[in-house]
C-alpha cells in the first residue's frame, strides 16, 4: 500500500472502525492493543503508534487480511481500505 494513501487512515480512525464492525477491545501489551470480534472469534492487534496517529502498513495489512478472510466486511469495505481510506460502516 503506497504510502500517501495510509495517510487517511488514522490510529483513533481504525480503533473506531473496528469497534463499529464488531471488534472490542480486549487487552493492551505493552505498546499494542488486542481486539476481539466475537462473532467470528477474530483478534487482531493494533500497534499504538508513537506519533498518535500513524498506523502501521503491517498492522493494517494484517487487518484487512483478516477482515477479508474472515468475511467481517464486505468487498466495497475491502476495497475501500486497500486504496488506504476508512468506510464509515453501517
Amino acid at each position: 500500500m503506497p504510502r500517501e494513501n495510509q495517510s487517511e487512515v488514522t490510529f483513533d480512525g481504525l480503533v473506531q472502525f473496528l469497534g463499529q464492525v464488531g471488534f472490542r477491545q480486549s487487552t493492551k501489551i505493552n505498546d499494542s492493543l488486542a481486539f476481539y470480534h466475537q462473532d467470528s472469534g477474530t483478534v487482531v492487534v493494533l500497534s499504538v503508534p508513537q506519533d498518535g496517529l500513524v498506523v502501521r502498513s503491517a498492522d493494517l495489512l494484517s487487518i484487512l487480511v483478516r477482515l477479508e478472510t474472515k468475511g467481517i466486511v464486505d468487498t466495497a469495505t475491502v476495497q475501500q481500505l486497500k486504496s488506504g481510506k476508512l468506510p464509515k460502516a453501517s
